[in-house]
């Protein structure tokens, strides 16, 4: 029986090994990416903030860079699934059951990313609908009008239209295609032999947990930014113009004040959300690389002993 026990270690060993070097690159790839996303992040609010002055700037990218960032490292990932992670079974017999997209993606992880993506497409939608164009056309400005004074030039403040928006729904939807594309790539391409199928089924199951977090949580960190605009029309809702020629101040009130105003409150609860699951890949990724090497180091062992 021990010299059965010992003959199965060198082919365990075999197979883990050839699995991990299959799907390492995947695994590398989705932390570097959740990690620049990260890098991307603080460097834009760094430069923002104290290097450049963007006062009367579109800056459009605030929004859409954590989608641009996710989508370009999901899309290195998908790359490394098709030129090297996607190879013909190197023995017949390996797993022939139909497999899709949401095979080994976590459930309610693709629920919640699907959620996100719903939100941030509504969000941006309606923000855009309302919006109001500038002196140059483009448009960036929530106009509020003076109740009953048609006289009286409306409100302008600051707000996340169409200009901000397009670029957002366009990175979105980049996001999207390549998430699904990973998901499905990653699910759809055959196994390597019937040895490693326990330890492929794992290492995707990884991956494909990894990319909805990735999706996720650069969604997520959007929307927040965008709730956290959108809040600041909300701070108008009692905001007094003074008016010689009429005789008395008015009162301004934005219809939709109190949903901006609770959107700002959730917003950094959203975006904590957001790095909480980038971190989460990043450990993932190093944890699952140290525990490979260990199990290999202590498969050697184990097979060295036998043979003595």
């Amino acid at each position: 029986m021990l010299a059965i026990v010992a003959r199965m270690h060198p082919l365990e060993a075999v197979a883990g090994d050839v699995a991990t070097r299959r799907y390492a690159p995947e695994r590398s790839a989705l932390g570097i990416t959740a990690a620049a996303v990260i890098a991307l992040f603080a460097l834009e609010n760094v430069v923002r903030g104290y290097v450049v002055d963007l006062a009367d700037v579109v800056s459009w990218w605030r929004y859409a860079l954590p989608l641009a960032g996710a989508s370009l490292g999901l899309f290195v990932v998908v790359v490394n699934v098709l030129v090297r992670g996607t190879t013909q079974p190197r023995a017949p017999g390996a797993s022939v059951a139909r497999r899709t997209w949401t095979t080994f993606g976590p459930r309610w992880g693709i629920v919640a990313t699907c959620i996100s993506f719903l939100a941030l497409l509504v969000t941006t939608v309606c923000a855009g609908v309302v919006s109001s164009p500038d002196t140059h056309g483009r448009y960036i400005w929530l106009a509020i009008p003076v109740p009953n004074e048609a006289d009286v030039d409306p409100v302008r403040v600051w707000f996340y239209g169409w200009e901000y928006g397009l670029p957002v729904l366009v990175c979105l939807g980049a996001l999207s295609v390549v998430t699904w594309s990973v998901l499905h790539f990653n699910a759809s391409r055959p196994y390597i032999r019937p040895e490693t199928v326990t330890d492929e089924k794992r290492f995707r199951r990884e991956i494909a947990a990894s990319t909805v977090r990735v999706a996720c949580a650069t969604t997520l960190i959007a929307l927040a930014g965008a709730w956290r605009f959108i809040a600041q029309a909300g701070t108008v809702s009692q905001l007094t113009v003074g008016a010689e020629d009429y005789g008395q101040p008015f009162e301004v009130t934005w219809r939709y004040a109190e949903f901006a105003i609770a959107a700002g409150w959730l917003a950094p609860v959203l975006e904590i959300a957001g790095f909480v699951l980038l971190f989460f890949v990043m450990a993932g990724a190093t944890r699952r690389t140290g525990r490979h090497a260990i199990r290999r180091r202590a498969d050697a062992v184990a097979h060295e002993t036998a043979m003595r």
